[in-house]
């Protein structure tokens, strides 16, 4: 699908059925899922290739930022379904030259439709390629700071769960199923990774593009620009803040765990205890051997009173030494 923004801010959907030519007062085309037909009539327009989506997966620094004839290439990797459990990131590639942007990607990351809300809003846009892609930017960094504060949140209710003592139940804490809390934490902690792995990519492509448009951009949008950096650079402090918190959640959960199984141990270690001088009495007037008064009319009584008195000692003995 091909979508296109002019400079008066009015946004087509380029079907594959239309065959006219690009307007000529674009600022903005975007390639989602583009076949190659597509690809080839946005190249003819442009009059420059785009990169493909092999060149787009490319790690290296020199294949994700580079320039050619005119335009700079810059491929970031972007947060993608941050509102679905299963949250991911993909490669988008930004083609900028100064009259018009070109986007390549293969997913639908919110701030695009975002971008078409507000073109079908009739809101007002930019008139120029440069501004098209300080609003994608504003947009992409806000969607990763939205998503920050939602783990933010996660992490303040672990907190409380885990840690929030009941005066009525001494043991609330420990007596919690504390897995669930693992595999929060755990799905919170790749989804961080991945957040930091986008402002990282971000940050290098803004540093790029700052250093290489100087010549052509709107003084106007520096500024702009540099603020996006900064937010760029303090959310990604703050991940690295949130990634130590989630590293001290994660340890504590686990030494409740472990506190948790040590309180099972201790409860089978105390019964075997308390039921042990029971059983051995129990299991020496079991024995088909004569023992001495086992005739006698109070002997039964006298044993039963024996194994009573044996399983009371022990707990009197373990609720003074405060074990039970």
């Amino acid at each position: 699908m091909v979508r296109l923004l002019t400079q008066q801010g009015q946004l087509i959907d380029w079907n594959d059925e239309k065959t006219q030519p690009f307007p000529d007062n674009l600022v903005f085309l975007d390639l989602l899922n583009p076949g190659r037909a597509e690809e080839l009539e946005a190249e003819k327009w442009l009059e420059y290739q785009l990169p493909t989506r092999e060149e787009m997966q490319e790690i290296e620094e020199s294949s994700r930022l580079y320039m050619e004839k005119g335009a700079l290439y810059m491929t970031a990797w972007l947060p993608v379904g941050l509102d679905t459990p299963d949250p991911d990131s993909t490669a988008i590639s930004f083609v900028i030259a100064p009259d018009c942007l070109t986007t390549v990607r293969y997913a639908d990351p919110m701030a695009f439709r975002v971008l078409v809300d507000q073109a079908k809003r009739q809101c007002s846009m930019p008139l120029s390629s440069d501004a098209v892609f300080l609003l994608l930017l504003e947009l992409i960094v806000a969607r990763i700071a939205d998503a920050l504060q939602g783990v933010e949140g996660d992490m303040k209710k672990i907190c409380r769960d885990i840690f929030t003592v009941d005066p009525h139940k001494a043991h609330a804490a420990v007596e919690k199923d504390l897995s669930d809390v693992v595999k929060l934490l755990g799905r919170r902690s790749a989804l961080v990774a991945n957040l930091r792995e986008s402002l990282l990519s971000l940050s290098r492509m803004l540093q790029y593009f700052l250093n290489n448009a100087a010549t052509w951009m709107r003084g106007d949008l520096a500024s702009q620009f540099r603020s996006v950096m900064r937010d760029i650079k303090s959310l990604d402090e703050y991940t690295g803040q949130q990634m130590q918190e989630m590293t001290f959640l994660l340890e504590s959960t686990l030494g409740l765990i472990n506190i948790q199984q040590n309180q099972i141990i201790k409860i089978f270690t105390v019964a075997s205890v308390l039921f042990m001088p029971p059983t051995l009495i129990a299991s020496i007037y079991g024995m088909n051997v004569g023992l001495p008064s086992q005739n006698q009319g109070w002997a039964f009584l006298f044993v039963m009173f024996v194994i009573v008195l044996s399983a009371i000692v022990p707990i009197w003995f373990f609720k003074r030494k405060r074990l039970l």
